[in-house]
């Protein structure tokens, strides 16, 4: 299994993001993936950190494709070539509809709009000129005037069975999120579905999994950390839906309750250790290592240690994680 790195989605400092680039590259890491919340965009730094590195492969991971055309992100994705050709890679997904509403966008229709997005983006990203009048997106006559990306690999997000299943359907990779190693068996079992319907194997797609990782010796102090991360993503639809695959929906039922009524401190006193314990891995280098290999019996081509996305990170926090994962 190859380890990717996750930098945080609330971004960070330019020259701390160059740094722990080099220092994955160094380490040997497979790749770095750029999320983006409501801070850093996405395609602008992955340009910047492909400049500032040699070898290793960085990629969106993920970017909305509610808030950017396909057209505009066919544009980025062939600047990005241009930068570092060959060693960009594309994560696309919705996000979530709390993100949207930062936005002032709405969050309709998930799937068809995927669907339609990617093929376009296929089209686009092979040099083609694209007239379409679709449900979604109508681009006239656009055509790159620049070199199409050389066969740039589209990496879907996916966390719930339909996404899953269109994913296998259409994409060359899938992300998978916020799900304990037991659970991976069931995602790809309805990536199968999906590429079966396109003649094609579940072996046939690159299999990620963001895994939210800290390495520390303050099991407490850490655990309290990313039980407060943990209680904001209990409030956004697409994860509640896998929570509750999961198991814990009685849980998620007293987590509302609290947070309806304002009180955040009882929402988030609401999840126990063992949930938190079941979505993250953390502990000293050792501990997760011996959990990450059991992402990696589970089936994964590509284990992404993800920092947990909290603006309490600290750069020696993201040092230690690229060192306890060096190749």
């Amino acid at each position: 299994m190859r380890i990717g790195l996750g930098l945080p989605p609330l971004g960070m400092a330019m020259d701390l993001c160059s740094e722990i680039v080099r220092r994955a590259e160094s380490a040997g890491f497979d790749s770095v993936w750029v999320g983006e919340a409501w801070g850093t965009e996405t395609c602008t730094m992955v340009g910047a950190l492909l400049a500032r590195s040699q070898r290793i492969h960085i990629g969106t991971g993920i970017v909305s494709l509610y808030l950017r055309p396909p057209t505009l992100t066919a544009m980025q994705a062939a600047t990005l070539d241009l930068i570092a050709p060959g060693r960009a890679r594309l994560g696309l997904g919705v996000s979530t509809r709390n993100i949207n509403t930062f936005h002032g966008l709405d969050w309709d229709f998930p799937l068809a709009r995927t669907r339609e997005y990617v093929s376009l983006l296929r089209r686009l990203l092979a040099g083609e000129r694209v007239s379409h009048e679709g449900r979604f997106y109508r681009p006239q006559g656009f055509q790159l005037s620049v070199p199409a990306p050389r066969q740039m690999p589209i990496y879907l997000a996916a966390v719930n069975p339909k996404m899953l299943q269109l994913a296998g359907e259409i994409a060359d990779g899938v992300q998978l999120a916020w799900l304990p190693a037991r659970q991976v068996p069931h995602s790809l079992a309805e990536i199968a579905k999906g590429a079966q319907r396109a003649g094609r194997r579940v072996e046939d797609l690159d299999i990620g999994c963001y895994i939210h990782t800290m390495v520390t010796d303050d099991r407490q102090r850490t655990l309290e950390q990313l039980r407060r991360i943990l209680v904001g993503y209990c409030q956004a639809n697409t994860y509640i839906q896998g929570f509750r695959r999961f198991g814990y929906g009685e849980i998620l039922d007293q987590v509302h309750a609290y947070w309806r009524a304002g009180d955040r401190a009882q929402a988030q006193a609401a999840i126990p250790d063992e949930m938190v314990e079941d979505l993250y891995i953390f502990g000293t280098a050792e501990e997760c290592h011996a959990r990450l290999e059991t992402f990696t019996r589970a089936g994964l081509n590509l284990a992404v240690v993800a920092a947990p996305p909290t603006s309490r990170l600290t750069p020696d926090d993201l040092r230690t994680l690229v060192d306890a994962f060096a190749q």
